[in-house]
């Protein structure tokens, strides 16, 4: 297809974007969708069937071969049926991010929520930092 490796919006059905192309870094890989906006609703469909007509052939999320999919953990509880959340608390330039990456060795089920990972989420995604005008 000539719209391989692309990704576009549709609204109803309709394209509401021209297919953009994925970077290079991106293709082959798993793609997991993820959907960001602010200040509005939006309703995503990864069920068996579009909720409408598409103007080409395409498989859904539940339709997926195997061949084609990442199975990722499924993140379930502990042995309790507990979820366990940890919220370090350091002072700034104390040795906070050495102690959580020694944590995050040691166990590896964490995940870390901050402002490094996310920008190392975004670095890793292709995204680069703005380029800023200085004077």
């Amino acid at each position: 297809s000539q719209n391989k490796n692309t990704v576009s919006l549709f609204l109803d059905g309709v394209r509401a974007t021209q297919p953009v192309a994925l970077p290079e870094a991106m293709q082959g890989k798993a793609l997991f969708p993820v959907v960001n906006f602010k200040n509005v609703s939006v309703h995503t469909n990864f069920g068996s069937e579009p909720k409408c007509q598409l103007p080409f052939t395409c498989r859904t999320m539940q339709q997926m071969d195997n061949k084609d999919a990442v199975v990722a953990p499924s993140g379930l509880p502990g042995k309790d049926g507990k979820y366990e959340v940890v919220f370090p608390i350091g002072l700034p330039d104390e040795g906070t991010f050495d102690w959580l990456d020694e944590f995050l060795a040691k166990n590896p089920t964490h995940c870390e929520l901050s402002d490094r990972a996310i920008i190392k989420w975004a670095e890793s995604s292709g995204m680069r930092p703005p380029m800023v005008n200085s004077w």
